[in-house]
């Protein structure tokens, strides 16, 4: 069953990995334990989060993939040990503890794309030899703060988790035309086409918040609007707006005329939810 956005992206936020304030100068690194070794750790395998740590040396993943945040030791080591068109990589852990390495899938995910740090389809891959780093994903190279020739031509080195990357920036060199520069989390910015409200540049009206969405597959596009959140202790929705269990949505009708925008289509996610005017990104997501 795929979630309704929103609430994947608000459990992102909480259990997406900070750069910890007392951060030591070495890293720590989950090692791969034996079965025997698993099964004397009380939580191995066991929801995690704040309240619910994990016993050393594990640390407190969160999948995307599977939208759960559970205790666990390395995967692997190298690249060897993973399955054909996967790789190794190290991967921060909620609340600053020890890294865990991971196999994940190779895709087709240039440098300055947007990516998923342990993605459920490759497409949300990066090409080999390159990470996904930056709390926003971006595909990116390794560098070290400082060096100045470390990164190519619109992108600056910065001080990411796990590692240093290279992050994209538009701020000096422009965009292209029908393209602007939107900034994201760390000092990174990128071009691409708006749909929907500029809601960065505009404020949005009182009792909303601007989204902004992106999706890997769709490089050089993001999709910005005002939402206002529905349900069980918030106000309802505005007049002629729907609720679809989270946010306050556009509703329409797939047979009737066209209201949603360019960049945006009628449809919906799942049975019990309304049609809704949503990202055409949406529409091709796998259920």
């Amino acid at each position: 069953m795929l979630l309704p956005l929103p609430l994947v992206l608000l459990l992102w936020g909480l259990l997406r990995p900070e750069v910890p304030e007392d951060s030591p100068g070495g890293v720590r690194m989950s090692p791969m334990l034996t079965g025997e070794q698993r099964m004397r750790l009380m939580t191995y395998g066991r929801h995690c989060g704040p309240g619910a740590e994990c016993e050393p040396p594990l640390g407190c993943l969160f999948e995307v993939r599977y939208l759960r945040s559970y205790c666990t030791d390395s995967q692997c080591e190298k690249d060897e040990q993973c399955s054909v068109g996967q790789v190794c990589r190290s991967i921060a852990t909620w609340g600053g503890g020890p890294q865990v390495r991971v196999c994940v899938p190779v895709g087709p995910r240039q440098e300055g794309e947007g990516c998923v740090e342990i993605p459920r389809y490759k497409e949300n891959a990066c090409v080999a030899g390159l990470l996904c780093g930056g709390q926003d994903g971006w595909c990116a190279r390794p560098c070290r703060p400082g060096d100045t020739n470390g990164c190519p031509e619109g992108f600056f080195c910065a001080d990411t988790i796990p590692q240093p990357v290279c992050l994209p920036t538009c701020e000096t060199q422009g965009c292209p035309p029908g393209q602007q520069c939107i900034p994201f989390k760390e000092g990174s910015s990128k071009c691409a086409q708006v749909y929907g409200p500029n809601c960065l540049q505009t404020p949005c009206p009182v009792g909303s918040r601007c989204v902004v969405r992106t999706e890997p597959p769709h490089p050089g596009k993001v999709w910005m609007a005002c939402v206002a959140r529905c349900g069980e202790g918030h106000p309802p929705c505005q007049a002629g707006w729907v609720c679809d269990g989270w946010d306050c949505v556009q509703p329409c009708d797939p047979q009737g005329p066209e209201v949603c925008g360019e960049g945006y289509s009628c449809h919906r996610l799942e049975e019990r939810m309304p049609y809704a005017c949503l990202p055409d990104f949406q529409r091709d997501l796998p259920h």
